[in-house]
């Protein structure tokens, strides 16, 4: 079964819950009460979710975090990407790895047919926006 991890199933929470401070600056304590998710754990998924340049951090007593990008604008596949990696669902899919796990790699039905999966389940999380869960 595929499965996403704990660590974006919490981005995701994160980032619905800036989605609907309407632009306001929330802190992560906040988050992490509205989420009850741990303070620790916000801090780790924020990093990446700055790194990404989806979220910006606001230093100082009135600090905290805020979307950088419209909420319509920010796919699942984004998301998933971002805390887990391109979406592949076989390693020789992934064109960045450069791995070639067929033997011999032309004549690998499982490749193309998985390959052919792979785009829809890619093309389903493009659609689905953050503002759509």
């Amino acid at each position: 079964m595929l499965t996403l991890r704990r660590e974006t199933d919490y981005a995701l929470q994160m980032l619905k819950v800036l989605s609907k401070s309407k632009g306001r600056v929330l802190s992560l304590n906040d988050i992490a009460k509205t989420t009850k998710i741990s303070f620790l754990f916000l801090q780790k998924i924020a990093r990446k979710l700055r790194m990404a340049k989806l979220i910006d951090a606001h230093q100082g007593v009135a600090g905290g975090y805020q979307l950088t990008i419209d909420p319509k604008k920010i796919t699942l596949r984004k998301v998933v990407e971002v805390m887990e990696g391109k979406c592949c669902i076989l390693n020789c899919l992934d064109t960045s790895k450069k791995i070639d796990c067929c033997n011999p790699a032309q004549t690998c039905e499982l490749k193309t047919k998985m390959g052919k999966l792979n785009k829809r389940i890619v093309k389903i999380l493009e659609e689905v926006k953050l503002t759509d869960i």
